[in-house]
């Protein structure tokens, strides 16, 4: 009788050494898949905020183009208002200049 009740335990042990093995492999496994979820959910939302940022730069380096081509535009309308006052000015100084060292009427 003992050895069957020695044999019945270590029959037991063995039989709770696989379900111990099987439930921890089962657990491990859960983990690694839980794991690997989060790491997806992180890449994605990695990959949204990369995507905002771009698209943010994108919009700053449109806008920062639309800034320079305005100013650009609006130095050319202020140069052609003015330019034809500064030639006329220059001229004028120069014809004076001119006339006044050549002993013009005084």
């Amino acid at each position: 009788m003992l050895l069957g009740a020695e044999s019945e335990g270590v029959r037991e042990v063995q039989e709770a050494k696989v379900q111990a093995e099987a439930l921890l492999k089962e657990t491990r496994e859960r983990m690694a898949r839980e794991a690997e979820t989060r790491i997806q959910a992180a890449r994605k939302k990695a990959s949204a905020v990369l995507e905002n940022a771009r698209a943010a730069a994108d919009e700053e380096a449109r806008s920062v183009t639309e800034q320079g081509k305005s100013e650009r535009e609006r130095m050319e309308r202020r140069f052609r208002e003015i330019a034809g006052g500064v030639v006329d000015s220059l001229v004028q100084e120069a014809v004076e200049t001119l006339l006044g060292k050549r002993g013009g009427p005084s």
